[in-house]
């Protein structure tokens, strides 16, 4: 089993995939390859090519492969993808894991094309030690579709995909030279949903031949909202005008009575003209007859 490495959410440079798998070859105690400039440019040219496709393979524009010329070549293509993820988890099969630790030494290209919508196309060209490039005659006829050769170890087509059945279940068989990474790619699906779908470990890189995995679940039917009943409102009630009170006037307190005490007799007497006229009369009255009979006696 091979250990992952973390991942990067960083595409990387044609030298940082280089110096990825060199990185990776000491680790197994192997020595670097040697960067070869007419791979360099072999692989960024591919890398362009499938840039242009939008899709990964391993034909050229030219009809032919890297293996028709005695190259050993990885590809691979995803969003964002890092050098660290491609080499510890794309590339993390028997197939893809010989061209970069399963020789003693050679000499290596890589290219590297991102495009617009951050999609990266990694191609990484080897040839072994003791190869040559065109080791493989030109004349000589291309292996059948879905045949491999010793010189590739690689299926030059891409994953057959299926369908879903009545239930919506993809399954999907591994066949030879497919890798977990190729499938996910053919179905437009993640590795971990695959992991996840068929039960396996999230940490597992390889598949075999003709193991089976689950690409898709049974499609749950959406649920259809449940209509909300409709309250009958009745017939409205006329609304009643009630009139308008008018405000009774408010009763204003009696004023309380202070008694009053009578007048004195001088008030009463005095008050009348009439009593004081009598009163006069009676006064002189009274004084001429004291006058009267005061002058009688003084006679006598």
């Amino acid at each position: 089993m091979i250990d992952v490495n973390p991942v990067s959410a960083q595409a990387g440079s044609a030298s940082d995939l280089i110096n990825g798998v060199n990185a990776l070859r000491q680790s197994q105690g192997l020595e670097p390859y040697t960067v070869d400039s007419f791979l360099m440019s072999y692989a960024q040219t591919h890398s362009d090519y499938m840039a242009s496709l939008g899709t990964w393979t391993h034909v050229r524009s030219d009809g032919t492969t890297a293996f028709d010329h005695g190259i050993k070549e990885n590809v691979a293509m995803g969003t964002n993808m890092s050098v660290d993820y491609c080499i510890y988890t794309v590339w993390a099969d028997y197939s893809h894991w010989v061209t970069m630790v399963g020789y003693d030494g050679g000499t290596v290209g890589a290219g590297v094309t991102i495009t617009d919508d951050s999609t990266v196309y990694y191609t990484l060209n080897v040839i072994p030690a003791g190869g040559s490039y065109d080791d493989v005659p030109e004349d000589e006829d291309d292996p059948p579709a879905g045949e491999t050769t010793e010189e590739t170890d690689i299926p030059i087509y891409p994953v057959t995909i299926n369908t879903p059945d009545k239930d919506g279940i993809i399954i999907h068989t591994v066949q030879y030279g497919e890798t977990l990474w190729g499938i996910a790619e053919a179905y437009g699906v993640t590795i971990s949903q695959i992991l996840t779908n068929s039960n396996l470990s999230s940490d597992t890189t390889d598949v075999l031949e003709g193991q089976t995995l689950v690409i898709q679940t049974a499609t749950e039917p959406t649920a259809t909202p449940s209509p909300s009943p409709t309250i009958d409102p009745g017939t409205p009630t006329p609304t009643q005008i009630r009139p308008t009170m008018t405000p009774y006037p408010t009763s204003t307190p009696a004023p309380t009575r202070t008694a009053t005490e009578p007048p004195s007799l001088v008030h009463r007497v005095m008050g009348d003209s009439r009593n004081v006229g009598f009163g006069l009369i009676a006064i002189c009255g009274l004084g001429l007859l004291v006058v009267l009979y005061l002058g009688f006696l003084k006679n006598s």
